[in-house]
Order: C-alpha cells, then sequence, then structure tokens
C-alpha cells in the first residue's frame, strides 16, 4: 500500500471494508453449513475464529487496525442465521479475551500522567460523558425513547467506548496526534470506563425509583367496590396462583397490587382485583382488613411485606396472616412480625423436582414420594429450633455457631430420615373459612 497514492488508498481501504461486510453476509452461511454437516463443534468454533483472525489480517494488509478487522468479523457473525451457536461456541473464549484487553489496557497507564495531569484527565472524561450524554439524549427524543428507556440509552453509552483505545493507538501510529497527547487520552477513555458502573447505579437509585413513584402517583388507588373474606396483597406469578385455587373453591377474594398489567391479567380472567398499595392503611380497611379471615402476602418488596404483616398482627391479630418468602432469611423476618403461615416461593417446586430427579434415577415413585414428604417432615421438626438459633444472629452477632450447628445436625439426619418407612400425617384441619351452602 505504500506506493499508492492517498485516492487509491482510500479506494482500495473502502473495497476492503465493502467486501467484508458484503462477502461476509452471503458467503458466511453456506460456509457454515457446510462446516456444520460434519457434525463436529471444534471445527465450528475453529472456523468462526479463523474467519475473525482471516479478516483480522486483511485490515492489516491495507493497513488498518486488526481490531478494526475484528469488529467487522463481528458484524459479519452477529448477522449469521448460527448466531446463537456461535454465541454459544465462543462464550468461553469471551471472559479470557476481554480480561487479556483490559490487562493490556491497563499495563498501558502511564501513572506518572496520571499524577501530574489527574485534574485534566478527570474534566476530560466527565465532559466526554457529559457531551455524549447530551448527544445521546438528543437522539432518544428524536427516535421516541422517552421516560426511564431515554436514561437507560443515555447513561448506558455515555462513556467512552474500548474502540477509543483501538483509534488512538492507529492515529498515533499515522503521526496524526503525538504520543503524550495519546497516553493523556487513553486515560481519558479508560477512566470514562470505569465510570460506567457508578452511571447505572445512578440510574437504579436516582432515575428509575421516580419513574416508578411517578408512575404510581399518576393513577389513585381504585375504589373498591366490595369486601372479601380473603384479602390477596401482591398478584404476580405468585399471587395469581392463589387467586386462582381460592376462586376455584369459590372462595371470595380481593386482589391488590400497584402493577397495572398483573390487575389487568386478573380482570380478564374475572377475578376482582384493585389497583393500589396493600401496605397502605387505608387501603386495606377500605378493603375489610377489619372482618377478613385471612390475609396473603405476596408482594415483591421484602421490606414492605415485613411491615405490612407487622401491621396488621398489631392492629388485627385475628387476621390469619400467609406469607410469601423469599428465602430461609426472608421467611423468619416473617414470622417474626407475626404471619402464621410462611412459605418459601421455591421450596416446594425444589422439593417437587428433587422427587422427579429420584424417579428418574430410578427410585419408585410412591417411595420418591414418601423421601419428599420426609424431607419436609423433617425440616418442619427443626423449625423452631432454627428460628431461635437466627434470633440470636438479627440480635447483633455476626455468626451463630449455634445456628451453623443445627443445620448441620438437619444435615447429618436427613439421610438416616429417608431411609425410614414414613407414611404421610392423616390429620383433618378445620377450614377457615367455607363457602356458603347453595339450593343445589
Amino acid at each position: 500500500m505504500a506506493h499508492l497514492p492517498g485516492w487509491a488508498h482510500a479506494l482500495v481501504v473502502i473495497g476492503s471494508v465493502t467486501t467484508v461486510i458484503v462477502g461476509g453476509h452471503y458467503l458466511s452461511r453456506p460456509l457454515f453449513r457446510y462446516v456444520v454437516q460434519s457434525g463436529m463443534r471444534e471445527v465450528f468454533t475453529a472456523t468462526a475464529l479463523m474467519l475473525v483472525i482471516g479478516i483480522a489480517a486483511l485490515m492489516s494488509v491495507v493497513n488498518l487496525s486488526p481490531a478494526l478487522g475484528a469488529f467487522l468479523a463481528g458484524v459479519v457473525l452477529a448477522n449469521s442465521e448460527f448466531r446463537h451457536e456461535l454465541v454459544a461456541n465462543i462464550e468461553p473464549f469471551k471472559g479470557l479475551l476481554l480480561g487479556l484487553f483490559f490487562i493490556t489496557v491497563g499495563a498501558g497507564i502511564n501513572f506518572e500522567v496520571l499524577a501530574a495531569q489527574w485534574g485534566t484527565v478527570i474534566t476530560l472524561a466527565l465532559a466526554v460523558i457529559l457531551v455524549k450524554a447530551a448527544i445521546l439524549l438528543l437522539l432518544a427524543l428524536l427516535f421516541g425513547l422517552r421516560g426511564r428507556d431515554g436514561w437507560l440509552f443515555t447513561l448506558g453509552l455515555a462513556q467512552a467506548g474500548e474502540f477509543g483505545f483501538v483509534l488512538l493507538t492507529y492515529s498515533m501510529q499515522n503521526s496524526v496526534i503525538p504520543a503524550d497527547i495519546a497516553q493523556l487520552l487513553g486515560l481519558v477513555v479508560a477512566l470514562s470506563m470505569f465510570l460506567t458502573p457508578l452511571l447505572f447505579i445512578a440510574y437504579d437509585r436516582l432515575i428509575l425509583p421516580r419513574y416508578r413513584e411517578a408512575r404510581n402517583e399518576q393513577r389513585e388507588a381504585d375504589v373498591i367496590e366490595e369486601q372479601a373474606p380473603v384479602i390477596v396483597a401482591g398478584v404476580g406469578r405468585f399471587g395469581q396462583i392463589v387467586c386462582r385455587l381460592l376462586r376455584a373453591n369459590k372462595i371470595p377474594i380481593v386482589a391488590l397490587d400497584l402493577a397495572l398489567d398483573q390487575i389487568e391479567n386478573l380482570r380478564r380472567i374475572n377475578i376482582k382485583s384493585y389497583f393500589g398499595d396493600a401496605s397502605h392503611t387505608g387501603l386495606l380497611e377500605t378493603a375489610g382488613i377489619a372482618h377478613a379471615r385471612m390475609l396473603v402476602v405476596a408482594i415483591d418488596d421484602r421490606d414492605r411485606a415485613v411491615s405490612l404483616v407487622h401491621h396488621v398482627k398489631q392492629h388485627y391479630p385475628g387476621v390469619w396472616v400467609l406469607a410469601r418468602a423469599f428465602d430461609r432469611g426472608h421467611g423468619y423476618q416473617l414470622r417474626q412480625a407475626g404471619a402464621d403461615d410462611v412459605v418459601s416461593e421455591t421450596y416446594h417446586s425444589a422439593v417437587e423436582l428433587g422427587g422427579h430427579a429420584l424417579t428418574a434415577f430410578g427410585v419408585h415413585p410412591l417411595r420418591s414420594r414418601q423421601m419428599t414428604w420426609a424431607f419436609i417432615n423433617n425440616e418442619k421438626s427443626h423449625e423452631d429450633e432454627l428460628f431461635d438459633a437466627w434470633k440470636e444472629i438479627e440480635e447483633g452477632i455476626r455468626f451463630s455457631p449455634r445456628y451453623g450447628e443445627l443445620f448441620m445436625k438437619l444435615e447429618d439426619t436427613l439421610s438416616d430420615v429417608m431411609q425410614q418407612d414414613w407414611e404421610p400425617p392423616r390429620r383433618e384441619e378445620v377450614p377457615l373459612w367455607s363457602p356458603p351452602k347453595t339450593d343445589e
């Protein structure tokens, strides 16, 4: 390329890039189809990597950065019909190569320049983020991305990209900018990328909650037209199943939630549901908590769920409270708040799947069912002891040896319990509410 004039060099570069994009679009498909017929994943992965290396080498031949070639190869592969398989095969290399890239970036930082011109580096990095964020915000408005989506688009791309290192290196090699300026700008790019997590934290902590609150404030709580013996607070994927089960047994319910889409889903299947925050005292009273027999707490906010249980048991102790827990610790918090029944959202499904795993491994289905019941019964027998030991942790002890001891005791006895002949206990439970009798 050295003997070509500038205009010819430009034409060769444009032709090379066009050839890679167009040729890759039409030629990569038959190439990968041929490779797939071999039935060897190693050949598939090797072909993808060699394609990247080949395009990078082509860019080097025309005096461009190999990183630009790798970028173009990524564009070609991303548009291939085999992109999902390619992602799965190249995933193991992703973390390794990214790690090497950022190690190289860190090794190339001149800390003497950073120490001497830290004020300039910080100022330029913030200026890059602000200017780029302003441009992205304008683009978001032009293309209809508004509200929280527009801010996520703006803050997610406001930092300088890693391709900036490639451009700086290429510019320095071609004497476009001096080496000292390139080092300074490299620090600016690195610092702006370092600030990326802070931008996402700012979005999660400062911007997203405002839009959630604004969305809730835009609509007032629905006027509850009727009361029922059962109030369900939270009708997501967990609460919906509870509502359907109760309705199937003709038990009247009042469902409350702050998610409009969930409320509308319940209304489509003719379940009375209302928009509103169940943790607000006034809304609970309107829903008839004073005369209700049961409250089901299935809201997604852990702290709100605990405070709701505590409030209801303090002011309406006669209401039977059933609460959904996210994990063992949250379950203990709900129980301490006064919940009469606590169920972990994944506990029974995990036990059920474990029973299927035993059956698939050759255990007789009836024996597998007995083992799952033995597992549940064994955990219930230690539940109170574990709860008492957990209270010590909550009172300020960072690690409770007693809790760990009891938990290991549970694990040690579990294997013995599994081998015993066991039948589920038969007991008659008095329902909290029975449907009214009809003439039929």
